[in-house]
């Protein structure tokens, strides 16, 4: 097996490393932001009116904030990915020839083309977003959106009964880590703005309902990442003897730190935010936010490890 050099940023591939990067992130956090406002805040506060439509209007500004940068960085993703596939210099990759057979001619493109129509299916629920029912479809449309990125990434290119396995267990990972890592950015805004609230009680079952799904989103994660590790590592040598398998291994510490203040969050934080109030609701705040920019940097080794050879297909 020959030597694998790292990464050169200075590479053609440099820019489209970071646009996946972009795009995951900003993906799982309106997927994330939409699903803690349908699945925390929303029950948390039936009683509370004025609460409610505070968090609503939070949530719509930040759902259209991320999709728009999901679009606009899926657009460059869908370009670059053009100029990879042509080998054509930008400006001759962006004729209207090379982007239709991109388009049409690869699940690249087909799932890009997909991903566009639900995307303009979220925003008409967006627009939409006083109406219960648009919310929910809102909601589906984001998980969608977010889900379908399975199909753009290794995952999309393993065929047979193993390769479903691998699909299903790429999107469940992809959904989690929106529910977690996407929610979280919601949940440091509600705590933020707790400290105004008519009723700190909320920001107690709250946290205690987002702790709850981020327990799910873990051992999902947690599932899903054996059963990709199998199918794209294959082997300890895999992990070892490969740039995939090593950089692997780094996104693999980077979400045990996560885990580590996670359980901080759950067992010593949740239990004090009643009691002793600001210092708790403080302090959960701060590892929420270390816990987010951990997540960022898992976001940032994924889109890098998207482009590289799985490890399983080096280590023999």
């Amino acid at each position: 097996m020959k030597a694998q050099l790292p990464m050169d940023w200075s590479t053609p591939d440099a820019p489209l490393v970071a646009i996946r990067a972009v795009h995951f992130a900003t993906t799982a956090m309106m997927a994330g932001n939409i699903l803690f406002q349908a699945s925390v805040v929303e029950p948390a506060s039936l009683e509370l009116a004025g609460e409610a439509e505070r968090a609503r209007l939070r949530a719509l500004r930040m759902s259209w904030g991320c999709l728009a940068i999901a679009v606009i960085s899926g657009g460059i993703w869908l370009t670059l990915q053009a100029v990879s596939m042509s080998g054509m210099p930008l400006e001759e990759a962006l004729s209207p020839d090379v982007l239709s057979t991109v388009v049409n001619e690869t699940q690249f493109g087909q799932v890009a083309a997909l991903r566009a129509c639900t995307a303009v299916c979220l925003a008409i629920c967006l627009i939409c977003n006083r109406a219960a029912i648009a919310r929910w479809l809102g909601l589906a449309a984001s998980l969608a959106f977010a889900a379908m990125l399975a199909w753009t990434g290794h995952a999309g290119a393993t065929f047979g009964i193993v390769g479903d396995l691998h699909l299903a267990a790429d999107a469940l990972h992809i959904l989690a880590a929106a529910a977690w890592i996407g929610g979280l950015v919601p949940l440091i805004l509600f705590l933020a703005a707790a400290h105004y609230s008519s009723s700190p009680l909320l920001a107690c079952d709250v946290v205690r309902r987002f702790s709850t799904m981020g327990i799910i989103s873990v051992a999902t994660l947690i599932l899903t990442g054996v059963v990709n590790t199998v199918v794209l590592v294959g082997s300890v040598r895999g992990l070892i003897a490969t740039e995939y398998g090593r950089l692997l291994l780094v996104k693999l510490a980077v979400f045990a730190f996560m885990l580590t203040f996670a359980a901080v969050n759950r067992l010593s934080l949740t239990p004090r935010l009643g009691k002793y109030g600001d210092a708790a609701r403080a302090s959960l705040m701060r590892n929420s936010t270390i816990e987010l920019v951990l997540g960022l940097v898992v976001f940032a080794i994924v889109g890098l490890l998207g482009t590289l050879h799985p490890a399983i297909h080096l280590a023999n």
